[in-house]
């Protein structure tokens, strides 16, 4: 059904959601506590693609990056649902595990946006900073589908922003977990395309 959302180039950005060592690493702390990063460093080279493929059109990059304070006081509910992560120092500001994986360090061209719930809109200076740059369209990607990629996506709606999943570009810790979110995206939030077709809106 979102199939009719409309792609415009002159008015898109690339979003990456939490490229960051504690997602993606082996070392980081969601392995740490027994999730699988296997399939979410399977993203990587796709995100790379479209990145590349945003540079050569001149279109913005905004990284969305996943903080906490190491006392926790601005992690919320986030705490309590997953304790044992946060004992592992998860996405603590400034540490490693914080950080964006090397493999997508940011340009001094890309945006940062600092979030410290699932949503990338939700308290964040995101919303003003595509409206700064007049987007109204958001390609989408990043870690994990079913959590903060979903939260992300159904905010941008709610916007009115015109929304591209690349399927190759995300992943959740669990294929279940993924394709329900799919589902959704489908249904009723987002446009869902291959990576190819996504450089060849681009290009057009």
């Amino acid at each position: 059904m979102s199939k009719g959302l409309d792609f415009e180039k002159e008015n898109s950005a690339l979003l990456i959601i939490d490229m960051q060592n504690a997602f993606i690493h082996p070392e980081g702390s969601l392995s740490k506590m027994g999730l699988d990063t296997s399939r979410t460093s399977s993203v990587i080279q796709p995100i790379q693609q479209l990145k590349e493929e945003f540079n050569k059109q001149d279109r913005p990059i905004i990284y969305i990056q996943h903080t906490h304070r190491p006392d926790k006081t601005d992690a919320g509910l986030v705490a309590k649902v997953f304790p044992p992560i946060m004992e592992l120092g998860h996405c603590f500001d400034g540490t490693w595990d914080a950080e964006i994986i090397s493999e997508l360090r940011p340009d001094h061209t890309d945006y940062i946006v600092k979030k410290h719930r699932y949503s990338a809109f939700y308290h964040t200076q995101l919303e003003e900073v595509m409206k700064g740059l007049g987007v109204e369209s958001l390609v989408v990607t990043g870690i994990a589908t079913n959590v903060c990629v979903e939260s992300t996506i159904r905010d941008a709606f709610y916007r009115d922003i015109n929304v591209f999943v690349p399927r190759e570009c995300t992943a959740s810790f669990t294929e279940e977990a993924e394709q329900g979110s799919f589902g959704n995206f489908e249904f009723a939030f987002a446009r869902v395309v291959s990576v190819d077709e996504m450089k060849n809106l681009l290009r057009d």
